[in-house]
């Protein structure tokens, strides 16, 4: 006689072990909880990085530019915003790259926004790193 059929619960199995083969090593299971630290370890640091440029932004405006330039100039201060730029672009760029994995299909279209948003970034942590340096150096 011929083979007996697969029961429902065996071929239930053996897709189950097909798909957990397939996934093992890709996906968020490879990434995603690294992405995840990053992304609430970034958030921990925006607090008090935030804080800290809002109310020095506060003292600096009523003071003039004069003040903002000093403040940008000395070391704590330029410290401190060129760690909130790269705590807030690390921040923006996990966010952002999740919502593209989530809402864009297409693998090229993926790949290139993914890379426009590296450049853009880039772009902004070095205008930000340029501008505080030149204040920096200037003291």
């Amino acid at each position: 006689m011929g083979k007996t059929p697969a029961s429902f619960s065996d071929f239930t199995a053996l897709r189950d072990d097909t798909v957990l083969r397939r996934v093992r090593y890709l996906g968020s299971a490879r990434s995603g909880l690294r992405e995840w630290r990053v992304q609430r370890l970034s958030a921990i640091a925006l607090v008090p990085l935030s804080l800290y440029a809002v109310v020095s932004l506060l003292r600096v405006v009523e003071a003039g530019r004069a003040e903002a330039a000093a403040w940008l100039g000395s070391p704590l201060g330029a410290l401190l915003v060129l760690l909130l730029v790269a705590a807030a672009t690390v921040h923006a760029i996990v966010g952002l790259r999740s919502i593209l994995l989530d809402y864009v299909h297409s693998r090229r279209l993926l790949v290139a926004s993914d890379l426009f948003v590296r450049a853009v970034a880039v772009l902004i942590v070095g205008a930000a790193v340029l501008a505080v340096l030149k204040l920096f150096l200037a003291n």
